[in-house]
């Protein structure tokens, strides 16, 4: 018995909630963080190896695109323990419900906006 189903393949029909965002970003942060932790180790071991290892790292710092790294380092970062926090009040039993599960996801992408903000420009 074959039922016939509408099927939607127009991908840029489909409205996702706030939820639904926050949880693909939590998971595309972890994943950049795999990549940061990479970064970071070569950083620090070149920085310990030598004298001119740690003058290169702060000559590496003082550029655009080492600073655009660190600055999504630190965003990923941030993104993932807020959101990691909102998941474990969820597992607590709060911010369930689809009106409070959207407004904790805004919550916790503005604050994230907002501390990105001042990661850059603390950086710059």
């Amino acid at each position: 018995m074959k039922k016939q189903r509408p099927v939607n393949l127009d991908l840029t029909t489909i409205k996702m909630h706030p939820a639904a965002n926050a949880s693909i970003l939590h998971r595309v942060s972890g994943v950049i963080m795999v990549f940061a932790i990479g970064i970071l180790l070569l950083t620090l071991s070149t920085s310990l190896s030598s004298a001119e290892g740690f003058a290169q790292i702060q000559d590496y710092l003082d550029g655009f695109f080492f600073k655009f790294i660190i600055f999504g380092c630190l965003s990923a970062l941030t993104y993932h323990v807020l959101a990691g926090v909102r998941h474990l009040f969820m597992d607590l039993g709060h911010f369930e419900e689809l009106v409070s599960g959207n407004i904790s996801a805004k919550l916790i992408m503005i604050i994230w906006l907002a501390v990105s903000a001042v990661i850059g420009v603390w950086l710059w």
